[in-house]
């Protein structure tokens, strides 16, 4: 007969053995920490207004320069602390790419700046890009994102939303800062200076260019919320389909929509490989409030019109030689349509005025070519416009001459339905 004190100390064994194999078990719960710091990169030609050495820079809303342009803006490194909203654990690549858990005293919302100095330029910028290039090569796509923020926006607001694209993407960003007032009444500067922005931000295309020809295995996104996109669409002769250009993607731009014509009969290719998306919401009234100040001509990010619709010639021309023209540009369009996209966020988009950035329906869209969790994809007529906007440009007498097509467009709206996708989607 086996002794009861035996089976009761080897009873007592067993269970301490199991609570110390559970106890050595990973916990997300316990490991992931609730505040991180994400790293950016940044290129501005805003003014230096401060370089504190424990606070770091702090730029301002005017240009770098008033009278003569050097052509060398600041460029830098730094880091913003986030909610860890999905509990990522700081696995040993995100550690590589510069994530740590937040310090005891930061909060939520917490900045820090470094400039890299050198003695001239050419060697900053050598450090810049050589810094992203060994950056992007710890990723695990590879991938490395240019953001440019829109009207109205401090370099500290946009630094916060390039987080969100760090922290969500999980791969370097370069986020490029143009000189915005960052006031209401200031939509005229802001239109000035961005413009006078435009050759520094091409700048930073023909280097990133660079970048990728002689590091074959990074690819670039670049991405523009509103005024800002105007600085991606005059830099499209840089970007001319270029192969190393995964993605291109304007959200709620506010360009003008006459304009995408323009630029498509010139460098739409059919070489191209690029995704092209446009990201709109019909509930953004900011739109609609620049439509009238441009003299009732839609935006860009008005309209869920498809792109395609959009670029193909709404009548042929009298002549033989300007419907000719016409008839390559449609032919190339319906070559290259497969990979544009208008997807209307409408669903997802909220506040009085809208107008906001769907960054994690972005990374899905990217990199699964699905919304996201509980969120599917439907078709919709192209054309959709919000109430605003039709009210102005019935006031105005201006009408979208596109080609209206009944399928061309995606709307995102929710699903409960959300365990194929979880499935389907592979880890980063």
């Amino acid at each position: 007969m086996v002794n009861s004190r035996f089976l009761a100390l080897t009873g007592r064994s067993i269970w301490l053995v199991l609570v110390a194999l559970y106890m050595c078990q990973p916990s997300h719960a316990q490991t992931a920490p609730k505040l991180v710091r994400v790293p950016l990169y940044f290129v501005t030609d805003r003014n230096l207004q401060s370089n504190d050495p424990e606070k770091g820079p702090q730029f301002g809303p005017h240009r770098k320069y008033i009278a003569e342009c050097q052509h060398d803006p600041f460029m830098g490194t730094g880091y913003c602390v986030v909610e860890n909203k999905a509990g990522k654990q700081l696995t040993p690549n995100l550690t590589a790419l510069g994530w740590a858990p937040a310090g005891a005293r930061e909060k939520l919302g917490a900045v820090k700046l470094n400039l890299i100095e050198g003695k001239d330029f050419a060697s900053i910028q050598s450090q810049f890009y050589s810094q992203l290039a060994a950056s992007g090569e710890k990723s695990t796509h590879k991938n490395v994102l240019l953001f440019a923020h829109g009207y109205k926006n401090s370099f500290d607001s946009a630094w916060h939303t390039a987080a969100r694209f760090s922290y969500t993407y999980e791969t370097p960003v370069v986020f490029y800062s143009w000189p915005s007032v960052a006031k209401l009444r200031s939509y005229s500067s802001d239109e000035n200076n961005n413009e006078w922005s435009q050759e520094h931000f091409n700048d930073v295309l023909i280097e990133l260019e660079k970048l990728c020809l002689s590091h074959p295995d990074l690819k670039l996104r670049v991405f523009a919320h509103s005024m800002g996109s105007r600085l991606v669409v005059r830099g499209t002769p840089l970007l001319r389909e270029r192969p190393y250009v995964l993605e291109v993607a304007l959200v709620c731009p506010d360009v003008d929509q006459g304009l995408v014509k323009h630029y498509a009969r010139r460098y739409l290719s059919t070489k191209g490989t690029a995704k092209i998306r446009l990201y709109m919401s019909r509930r953004d009234k900011a739109l609609a409030f620049s439509q009238i100040l441009h003299g009732g001509y839609c935006r860009l990010g008005e309209c869920a019109d498809s792109i395609a619709s959009l670029m193909t010639p709404a009548q042929a021309k009298t002549t033989a030689e300007d419907s000719a023209d016409e008839q390559r540009l449609k032919e190339l369009i319906e070559k290259t349509k497969h990979r544009m996209q208008t997807i209307d966020f409408t669903s997802l988009d909220s506040g009085l005025i809208g107008h906001q950035i769907p960054v994690e329906l972005m990374d899905s869209m990217s990199f699964y070519d699905v919304p996201g969790d509980g969120l599917k994809l439907t078709t919709e007529k192209s054309g959709q416009r919000s109430r605003v906007s039709n009210a102005f440009s019935k006031m105005t007498r201006l009408k979208s001459d596109t080609i209206m097509s009944a399928d061309s467009c995606f709307r995102v709206v929710r699903d409960g339905n959300t365990d194929k996708r979880v499935a389907a989607k592979p880890a980063k």
